[in-house]
């Protein structure tokens, strides 16, 4: 308090005026000291003190009568929260003093002075901003030395700031993450020029959603950034919001205004809202739902444009997803998340790169080059599994780490016999050759490996573009490629590894062919009802046998076009396929050499 006031503030707190006062303090568990240190400062006060935890006594709506009153009456109102739009609002419009309640080393060294008698003068404090009011006052202990007190306050910050002790790539040597890299660099630009007083906060762009498909390294990059930028990360989730709270919807709302409270209070901080998805979009939800989930998508909002305003300087706020396309659009609107930092899988140079990381010095003048390559198609956190296994391979041998042993991790050797090898080889190199030919999406790399059952793979990227019904169907070709070229070489007797699961070739074809006909309005019929989501087609089709026979029309045909491709293309498929069984691993580019010395058949 003695910090935040200044000796106009003291003077007129003492005096004899009315006045309409707000506190704003660093985080709820601030509230009651505050609210009793200032009945020490004016016992005559009438003191609002609200913490958050009431959904419907806490906002501005509520008690606004009273305020009213009691500033008619001549009697001073000191309104004490975390957040203003908790106070109500009669005091806020009405504030004649606004005090910011803060913490930082000088307060804190203060602290220490008054509490310990015991010399030396503490030194200076850091990373004070991860510690909320409790956190503090538990490094207070009787008998303390001042450099104790301080060890022990930085400790626990270290901790809070840095819950993890694994090492950070340095951001601008991370060019695995690409335009999300380049993002962040100028996202450094930008915050370096505010922090000189070059530009004004609002022109930092500090917000933004990360998203991609699992495995990418959204919340490590979140990490890096903040560590790139100089700044504590706060990282939660809705999820891990509902496993530390009651799970009423007042403490969920109260819980979702702490975390930004202490980003507030440590600004400057970054917020990651992990997995955000959780927080359901209102245009998905029924009546029932609506009536519970729209109050705390409502504070989510007003807590975000509040944290990304021009009054709450130095807050980012993060968020990742591996489904952009469930987020509340209204989260995505101009000022809140309004940038969609896409992450896409590394390439050669990132690959290699994310190994250099992991391998932490070791094989520290082995070129990595042609582990960019063999990487190819696998994700962050794929190719760290892959060193870890390298590693614990040459430990288990009781030797030093090896070049092979990163090779034999990357591409184990497949634990078949030649013939089922070549036949697995055959179906992968039926998705490549169709890909090539009919240039519906880019082959990044096939391989064929023998670990847990996962016997081979293809990676496509896919182009970019509007959708047509031609593109979808020949996606869906490429899809059937793998069972049409057993069908060819092995004359029709197809292996059941296409289909069997959710995610299996014949799933994700049938998927494609039902939401045609069910949501897109591209069927042969000329349907325009929109039915429901390509998820909610393969309900239907269970359901509806006239559609179902549609659809198995559908994919009959689009298979007969596969068989007809691998056929005209076969002496690239075996080509492929030979060099895939010999080498396990192909580049996308090694692929498409082998396709071209091999013209089709007229």
């Amino acid at each position: 308090m003695d910090a935040a006031l200044t000796d106009d503030m003291r003077m007129r707190l003492a005096g004899t005026e009315t006045l309409a006062v707000v506190v704003r303090v660093p985080s709820a568990a601030w509230v009651a000291p505050i609210q009793a240190a200032f009945q020490r400062l004016n016992d005559r006060a009438h003191r609002i003190a609200r913490d958050g935890k009431s959904r419907t006594g806490h906002n501005a709506d509520s008690g606004n009568a009273e305020v009213a009153g009691d500033l008619a009456l001549g009697r001073t109102v000191v309104g004490i929260a975390p957040s203003v739009a908790i106070l109500p609002r009669a005091l806020t419009a009405a504030a004649d003093l606004t005090i910011e309640v803060g913490m930082d080393g000088d307060v804190i060294g203060d602290a220490i002075a008054r509490f310990s008698s015991l010399p030396p003068a503490p030194q200076p404090i850091e990373g004070v901003g991860a510690l909320d009011f409790h956190d503090v006052v538990s490094g207070f202990r009787a008998g303390s030395s001042s450099y104790e007190i301080v060890e022990r306050l930085q400790r626990s910050a270290r901790r809070l700031a840095s819950p993890r002790d694994d090492r950070l790539p340095d951001l601008v040597d991370a060019v695995e993450y690409g335009p999300a890299r380049d993002w962040g660099l100028r996202l450094g630009h930008q915050f370096s020029d505010y922090q000189n007083h070059r530009i004004q906060w609002n022109e930092v762009g500090a917000n933004a959603l990360f998203g991609g498909d699992p495995g990418l390294g959204k919340t490590f990059f979140a990490r890096i950034l903040a560590h790139h930028l100089g700044i504590s990360l706060i990282p939660t989730s809705i999820s891990e919001i509902f496993a530390t709270s009651a799970g009423y919807l007042d403490s969920i709302i109260k819980s979702v205004r702490e975390v930004f409270a202490r980003a507030e209070a440590s600004a400057p901080a970054a917020i990651l809202w992990d997995e955000l998805d959780a927080l359901p979009s209102r245009v998905n939800l029924n009546d029932r739902n609506s009536s519970w989930w729209t109050p705390v998508v409502g504070e989510f909002l007003l807590l975000l444009d509040s944290a990304v305003s021009s009054r709450r300087k130095g807050v980012f706020v993060w968020a990742a997803t591996n489904h952009p396309h469930r987020i509340d659009p209204a989260l995505l609107r101009p000022g809140r998340l309004d940038r969609v930092i896409h992450f896409e899988a590394p390439g050669p140079d990132g690959i290699a790169s994310i190994a250099r990381h992991h391998l932490a010095g070791e094989l520290a003048g082995v070129d990595l080059t042609e582990i960019g390559q063999l990487g190819l198609g696998r994700t962050p956190a794929e190719i760290a599994a892959a060193v870890k296994s390298a590693r614990s391979a040459a430990r288990a041998a009781g030797r030093r780490l090896e070049y092979n042993d990163l090779v034999e991790a990357l591409a184990p050797r497949a634990h078949v016999d030649d013939a089922t090898l070549r036949r697995i080889a055959i179906h992968e190199a039926g998705h490549a050759v169709i890909a090539i030919a009919l240039d519906v999406d880019e082959v990044v790399a096939i391989d064929v490996a023998g670990d847990a059952g996962a016997f081979g793979r293809t990676v496509l990227r896919r182009r970019g573009g509007i959708e047509l019904r031609a593109s979808i169907e020949n996606r869906t070709v490429a899809q059937l490629g793998g069972r049409a070229a057993e069908a060819l070489i092995y004359n029709g007797d197809c292996a059941a590894n296409a289909g069997g699961d959710p995610t299996s070739d014949l799933a994700l074809a049938t998927e494609a062919a039902a939401a045609l006909r069910v949501s897109m309005g591209l069927g042969d019929a000329g349907g325009l009802a929109y039915l429901g989501d390509a998820a909610s087609a393969l309900e239907m089709l269970r359901l509806d046998p006239t559609l179902r026979a549609a659809v198995d029309g559908d994919l009959a045909r689009l298979h007969a076009r596969a068989v007809d491709i691998v056929r005209r293309h076969r002496a690239a498929l075996e080509a492929i396929a030979a060099a895939l069984a010999e080498r396990r691993h192909l580049s996308g580019d090694a692929v498409r050499r082998i396709y071209a010395r091999h013209p089709p058949m007229e």
